[in-house]
C-alpha cells in the first residue's frame, strides 16, 4: 500500500457525511498545502502556489476529527490516495479527480496547544465518555483546551522558572599569569 503524509491548513470546518442505510459516517474536509524555495538569485524565497488536496476519514477517525478539527487548524494527515473520479449525467466525459483516504489525522503543535482527552472503548464501563462528533464532544475539546492554556489560536503562557536546587558554591579564584616587564 502505498502511504503519503501531507501537511496543511483546513479551509473550512469539517463535514460530517451519514449513509442513511447502514448509519456509518465519514467526514471530509479541505487542505491546503504551502510550499516555498529559496531563490538564491534574488536571495529571498518564493512562494508556489497551494495545493488543495481533499481528505476523507471513516469509522472512528471520522468522529473523533470532527469534534476537534476546525478552519485553519494546521494538520498532518497520513493516508493513501483513492480515485474519486466520476460521469456526470448528459455527458462521457469524466470528471478525474482524487481524495485522500486518512489512516490518521494529527493536530500540529507549533503555533497551538492541544489537550488529549483518551476515548473509552466499549468494553470500559467504569468511564464515559460523550461519543465523537456529537456536542457534548465538543464541549468536552472545549473544556480541555481551555485547561490547557488556551485556544489554539493563543500560545500558552510561559511557566514559570524553577528556582535552583543546588547551592552556590566557592570556587577558589584562578591564578592570574604574571605580567610581562616591560623593555625599556
Amino acid at each position: 500500500m502505498n502511504e503519503t503524509t501531507i501537511h496543511g491548513n483546513l479551509t473550512a470546518n469539517p463535514v460530517v457525511h451519514t449513509n442513511p442505510q447502514t448509519g456509518k459516517t465519514a467526514t471530509t474536509f479541505d487542505l491546503a498545502v504551502n510550499s516555498r524555495w529559496y531563490d538564491r538569485g534574488r536571495g529571498h524565497y518564493v512562494d508556489r502556489p497551494p495545493l488543495f488536496h481533499r481528505v476523507v476519514c471513516f469509522g472512528d477517525l471520522a468522529g473523533n476529527a470532527a469534534a476537534s478539527l476546525k478552519k485553519g487548524m494546521t494538520v498532518t494527515v497520513t493516508g493513501s490516495f483513492a480515485d474519486d473520479s466520476y460521469t456526470p449525467q448528459g455527458t462521457d466525459k469524466p470528471i478525474r479527480r482524487i481524495r485522500l483516504e486518512a489512516a490518521d489525522v494529527a493536530v500540529s503543535l507549533r503555533w497551538a496547544v492541544a489537550a488529549v482527552a483518551r476515548k473509552t472503548t466499549p468494553a470500559d464501563p467504569g468511564q464515559h465518555t460523550p461519543q465523537a462528533g456529537t456536542a457534548a464532544a465538543a464541549d468536552t475539546a472545549d473544556a480541555a483546551v481551555q485547561a490547557a492554556g488556551g485556544q489554539d489560536s493563543q500560545p500558552a503562557p510561559e511557566p514559570e522558572p524553577a528556582p535552583a536546587t543546588r547551592p552556590a558554591t566557592r570556587r577558589a579564584p584562578r591564578p592570574q599569569p604574571a605580567p610581562e616587564p616591560v623593555a625599556a
